[in-house]
């Protein structure tokens, strides 16, 4: 049976545990997103920042990311129309768009926040007994009014292809190559971006919007980590 272990604040506790960081609940970490005058009700979300060598990362990327958002409440404007609008612009990175100002994205697309994803890790480990899958991202989410975050936060997921021994070395390198090789990335993607999500505010068009500010699910760590984007 695959080992996953999550990197989330699915597992926060073993963390805390260890002494690495501190808990906040959500509305300590992100006080804006509770604000009623504030909170952001529609969502940009800009081309990836891609710090991996695995050039197709970023298209995988857009692919999960608007349903987990939209099922946690937001208004997310179609990324195939938004990415095409960029290419069209020539801007194909989210990091040519970091030094922008926010308010461009609120006159051309009525956003009231802009998402930046940065792409820290997807790669495949191989090794006879520690193969494994590994997506790391964190986001980073931006007022259009005043440029200040109102939500960050980094999440990571690894999975374990290293099959079972059968007693003969060179079968289990060639056994755990091929599964290594042929695991798809964008369910593990998509369980990073759930992971993250899962620490967002809800939002206005959530049946629970307003009621989770008081989950302690924000390890403070993890929360300043994904703003210090280069």
């Amino acid at each position: 049976m695959r080992s996953i272990r999550l990197f989330s604040s699915v597992c926060f506790a073993l963390v805390v545990l260890a002494g690495c960081a501190s808990v906040e609940t959500k509305r300590e970490a992100f006080p804006r997103m509770y604000d009623a005058d504030q909170k952001p009700l529609t969502i940009v979300v800009v081309p990836a920042i891609n710090k991996t060598t695995a050039s197709d990362a970023p298209e995988l990327i857009n692919a999960t990311l608007t349903q987990p958002l939209a099922d946690h409440g937001y208004y997310v404007l179609p990324i195939a129309i938004t990415s095409e609008i960029f290419n069209r612009e020539g801007i194909v990175a989210g990091e040519q768009l970091l030094s922008a100002p926010m308010s461009v994205f609120k006159r051309s697309f009525g956003a009231d926040a802009v998402l930046f994803v940065t792409i820290n890790n997807w790669e495949k480990n191989y090794a006879v007994i520690a193969a494994n899958v590994t997506v790391a991202m964190s986001y980073v989410l931006i007022s259009t009014t005043d440029r200040e975050v109102l939500w960050s936060y980094e999440a990571a997921l690894t999975v374990d292809t290293a099959g079972q021994s059968s007693g003969f070395i060179l079968a289990d390198l060639i056994s755990t190559a091929i599964k290594t090789a042929v695991t798809d990335y964008v369910p593990i993607a998509s369980q990073v971006n759930l992971a993250a999500i899962n620490v967002l505010a809800l939002g206005e068009y959530h049946p629970e919007n307003g009621e989770d500010g008081d989950m302690e699910v924000v390890l403070t760590k993890l929360k300043e980590n994904a703003v210090k984007m280069e």
